[in-house]
């Protein structure tokens, strides 16, 4: 077991757990399918406790997108919508990605699932938060700033990966 494990499998589990609830909305208000991004994120814990894995990538998303969508939820609710922290932990996500070399294409492809996921347990967590739910357009500016930060991650890995295979061929080619 691994802390890289665990922060991957939960990340995907909360993701499931996302789309089913999405996919599960009704006009009729049910807001039981949203705990199901809890319930995959516990299922996630566990099988990430029983299988190993060895992501790089994957698990820096998932902890990005719980901490930035954290810190964005309460400082937003606190201060307002900040255009500027926006940019600032944009740029932190696209940096992050970067240098954080992916094990494989899968680890790339798996980041913004991984995002997603803890995106979705920190919003769930934030539901309640009084202030960030007192702002005008505040949980609406927090999801489209999500969707600009999910594809910083895959787009930041992607480089990253590439640059990676970019490299072995030219070493290759120098023989």
């Amino acid at each position: 077991m691994t802390w890289k494990s665990v922060a991957t499998f939960v990340g995907l589990g909360a993701f499931i757990g996302f789309i089913i609830a999405v996919l599960s909305y009704a006009p009729v208000e049910n807001s039981l399918f949203a705990y199901g991004i809890y319930a995959g994120a516990l299922i996630g814990a566990f099988m990430g406790l029983k299988w190993r894995v060895d992501f790089r990538s994957a698990p820096a998303a998932f902890l990005l997108g719980l901490g930035v969508t954290f810190a964005v939820g309460l400082v937003w609710g606190v201060s307002g919508i900040n255009v500027r922290l926006a940019q600032f932990l944009l740029a932190l996500v696209m940096a992050a990605m970067v240098l954080i070399k992916p094990v494989n294409f899968t680890d790339v492809l798996l980041s913004p699932a991984t995002y997603l996921g803890g995106f979705a347990i920190a919003l769930l967590t934030l539901k309640f938060y009084s202030p960030l739910q007192g702002v005008e357009h505040g949980v609406t500016a927090v999801i489209i700033m999500t969707g600009s930060a999910i594809t910083f991650v895959f787009f930041g890995s992607l480089a990253r990966w590439g640059f990676e295979k970019f490299r072995e061929l030219a070493g290759r080619n120098n023989v």
